[in-house]
């Protein structure tokens, strides 16, 4: 009884950190699924007086411009030469400015899209410029908060877990201090007299790590027990599951034994 009793005292403190943390991951791949989702289909139009030298923006608000596509002014004329004389076709092509499509490597924020409207207006060639964003803003500001919130709760728990780790091995301490103190007086080092406890920190690491990787497997796989069912066309992700578990068996073996050697370095000082 009193085996599981010190090992839910650290399995429960990790698992609570571990499984935050697996949310952020999975929110955080959400977002960046998202975003490269939406960087394929959106594009910035701008109208120009004279054709655009393509090669003349490279890079807007710091991201670099992945093509610049024409707009074919064919179909506009098509699309409307039925109500006009030939006449007025050929005045209204030449008349007719420039339409082009700007694609960036990735999705920009808000405060991206208005310095990249207002960098494109600075050219005098350029009449005006329409980003589009209101289309996906809503969606991506949603994600993005999320992804905020997440990581931040992940923060707040993982503090309170390294407090409550380091005053269970400091209780662990206070129960076994005649033990400790008779190890130590026949030379045993107090890595060696803390040995048990360095077990039970471990041990909880591992089940801590099991529980929380079956946890992201699942929910990786079944996103709609975190987003609801109108979000599902943004959840189909495609998510490194092998390296997302390699961070999550650091963080639970790190976190563990960074608080253990810190309760030990203290106890030693204080002690020796």
């Amino acid at each position: 009884m009193k085996f599981l009793k010190n090992l839910f005292a650290f399995l429960i403190p990790l698992l609570s950190m571990l499984i935050t943390f697996s949310i952020f991951l999975l929110i955080n791949n959400v977002v960046e699924n998202y975003k490269s989702k939406i960087s394929r289909d959106y594009s910035i139009v701008i109208v120009t007086n004279t054709p655009l030298e393509k090669d003349s923006i490279s890079e807007l608000a710091g991201i670099k411009v992945e093509k610049i596509q024409v707009l074919p002014n064919d179909k506009i004329i098509t699309s409307i030469k039925s109500s006009l004389s030939d006449n007025s076709i050929e005045l209204l092509k030449e008349k007719l400015p420039n339409f082009y499509q700007i694609y960036l490597e990735i999705f920009p924020t808000s405060s991206e899209l208005e310095e990249i409207k207002e960098t494109l207006l600075q050219n005098k060639n350029i009449r005006k410029v329409e980003v589009f964003y209101k289309n996906h803003n809503q969606t991506y500001l949603l994600l993005l908060l999320l992804n905020s919130v997440s990581f931040i709760l992940f923060c707040i728990i993982t503090l309170f877990a390294i407090i409550i780790i380091a005053k269970q091995i400091k209780l662990w301490f206070h129960e076994h201090s005649v033990k400790i103190a008779i190890l130590r007086l026949h030379g045993a080092s107090i890595l060696y007299s803390a040995s048990s406890i360095l077990n039970y920190a471990l041990l909880s690491s591992l089940l801590a790590f099991l529980i929380s990787a079956a946890f992201l497997y699942y929910v990786s796989h079944n996103m709609t027990v975190l987003f609801p069912l109108e979000l599902h066309d943004i959840m189909d992700i495609e998510i490194n599951l092998t390296l997302e578990l390699m961070k999550i068996f650091l963080l639970s073996f790190c976190i563990s034994i960074f608080t253990i050697f810190g309760v030990l370095l203290k106890y030693k000082i204080n002690n020796d």
